[in-house]
């Protein structure tokens, strides 16, 4: 019985002292990881077209966006890369177009703007009027520059930004805010969330009247002084981070990703960088 103790305590010693070599292989590649179910992805696709583009994925554009997410594993970059190929469709224009318009001009369409400078043309043509000639003739440079914004859009004379500017700045816009007072209020409701402080709310109006005042620590004396004061504001970027949130992911961002997000709006000055950088998140990937 010892004696086999003996043997078998040997064939440990010896079995625990042989060395294992790991051996690699060159040029190899592991297999592709596919832990990230397809209908996630799908979902992510379809859900994107709809919001970016308008309108669902057709033909080959869902297998085309899947194929690109699947690159690795549905990682940060490859949504990212994505996200992009949706910039370059005429949809999005559209869509930019769309989404403000109904935001801020309650769908206002081609033909009213048509029917109202009619109306305006028409006035001119009357002395009666002759008075109200140089008001009349404003609201038609105004409106005739509102009718041009997705053509401007489409040529990339104009960015997203510009296209905000004309739809505050304009007759229907106006008269869904009629007086300086709700101007200003509805500039701060509308884009950044809030209501005005009531210095805020008597500096606006006196600069929207026309005459000299400070808003956001900036001099103007006009409206259109106001408005472009207003969409060059660490607000204002705030603002947008805070719309897209809100509308997308259905939730107010925090703190940090305000100033997060904000932030890279604000340095690249380009509004689809901050599309990419929120539609490509875990989070609205649905991943979390």
């Amino acid at each position: 019985m010892r004696k086999l103790f003996f043997f078998f305590l040997i064939a440990s010693l010896i079995s625990s002292c042989t060395k294992t070599e790991d051996v690699y292989i060159t040029g190899n590649v592991p297999p592709p990881d596919h832990t990230i179910d397809s209908s996630v992805m799908n979902i992510y696709v379809n859900k994107a077209y709809i919001n970016l583009l308008g309108r669902e994925p057709v033909g080959s554009e869902k297998p085309d966006g899947v194929a690109i997410l699947r690159q690795n594993n549905f990682s940060d970059d490859n949504r990212k890369q994505f996200i992009a190929t949706l910039f370059g469709k005429p949809e999005y224009v559209r869509n930019l177009y769309n989404v403000a318009n109904n935001e801020y001009l309650r769908n206002t369409d081609s033909l009213e703007i048509e029917q109202q400078l009619f109306v305006f043309y028409n006035a001119l043509s009357m002395p009666q009027y002759a008075a109200f000639f140089p008001m009349i003739n404003f609201e038609v440079a105004r409106l005739d520059t509102l009718k041009k914004a997705l053509s401007n859009m489409y040529a990339g004379t104009m960015d997203y930004r510009g296209l905000l500017s004309r739809m505050t700045n304009n007759y229907f816009y106006d008269q869904i805010n009629m007086g300086s007072e709700n101007f200003v209020i509805s500039t701060y409701q509308n884009f950044l969330f809030r209501y005005p402080s009531g210095s805020e709310l008597a500096a606006g109006k006196i600069m929207v009247d026309g005459n000299t005042s400070t808003a956001f620590l900036k001099v103007g004396k006009s409206k259109y002084d106001y408005i472009s004061i207003f969409f060059y504001t660490d607000d204002y970027y705030e603002g947008q981070v805070r719309f897209i949130f809100k509308k997308y992911l259905f939730r107010e961002p925090t703190s940090g990703e305000i100033y997060f997000y904000a932030n890279i709006y604000k340095t690249s000055n380009d509004y689809q960088e901050l599309q990419k950088a929120i539609f490509s998140t875990s989070e609205y990937a649905g991943l979390h």
